[in-house]
């Protein structure tokens, strides 16, 4: 079978173009990393196909210098490799680059900013816990409370957390507990039950998640500290509770109602 003819005067300038190639590569750029590294094999496997290939019949290119171009292939795969090796590490460490960067942005007062390179971070590692656990801060300080919630459930249930971590979780799950608890004892006292409603459903989840003895048995009616207008507090959230069929809570605030009721009238 006829081998075809190698490229004998366009073996310089390939080189030039894999050497331009891996320059041009960005090793930084969380963005980029995973991307740059899928370019990288690109050309890995296009050296691979010149050194099967046209490496053996190098002899056959009577005007190239043959040691000296053999050299500049070398130089050309060290180059290659270098590259690949800090590109993989840099490739595994992508969330963190992210989270990195969103503090980053919080320094200077970015939220918008600080929130997309979490959500980025969490895009390539669901259970980042520093990731998890700002972005739960954040959402606390913008009173996205269900959200803040759940991401602490998957702290809890899904990350893994180093002993130093363990403090910050534990410390802003209390910080939120007594969010929840305030808030929806401001709104009672408002009169705005539909909103005391979205904290006790956030709340509800939050002590579901936890370890029993966590919440204290009695945390609704814990948050329902003014004696005026408790019944009718009550009452009202449980009417929110059936608008949206959520009936288990329906119950248990009619139940609280009644209960109050009782003890007021002794």
């Amino acid at each position: 079978m006829v081998q075809a003819q190698i490229p004998c005067d366009s073996i310089p300038n390939t080189f030039r173009h894999w050497e331009q190639r891996i320059e041009a590569l960005n090793f930084e750029d969380p963005e980029l990393i995973s991307l740059h590294y899928l370019f990288l094999q690109d050309i890995k496997r296009e050296t691979t196909r010149f050194q099967e290939n046209t490496l053996p019949r190098l002899h056959n290119c009577l005007q190239l210098d043959y040691y000296g171009t053999k050299a500049d292939f070398r130089k050309v795969l060290y180059k290659a490799d270098r590259a690949e090796a800090i590109l993989s590490a840099r490739k595994g460490m992508v969330d963190k680059i992210f989270y990195q960067r969103a503090e980053e942005e919080l320094a200077f007062r970015d939220t918008g900013n600080a929130l997309y390179n979490l959500d980025r971070a969490l895009q390539f590692n669901k259970h980042q816990p520093e990731a998890l656990l700002l972005k739960a801060r954040l959402m606390l300080t913008q009173k996205a409370y269900q959200e803040s919630v759940n991401l602490i459930h998957l702290l809890y249930t899904e990350a893994t957390i180093t002993d130093e971590m363990e403090k910050a979780v534990s410390d802003f799950t209390v910080e939120l507990y007594e969010e929840l608890y305030n808030v929806g004892d401001a709104l009672v006292k408002n009169d705005r039950s539909a909103e005391a409603l979205e904290v006790f459903l956030a709340l509800e989840q939050f002590c579901a998640n936890m370890p029993s003895g966590y919440c204290n048995d009695d945390y609704y009616r814990g948050i329902l500290r003014s004696r005026e207008g408790v019944y009718e507090s009550y009452i009202a959230i449980a009417r929110e509770a059936e608008k949206r069929r959520n009936y288990a809570m329906a119950r248990k605030f009619y139940q609280y109602a009644e209960e109050w009721k009782q003890r007021d009238q002794q």
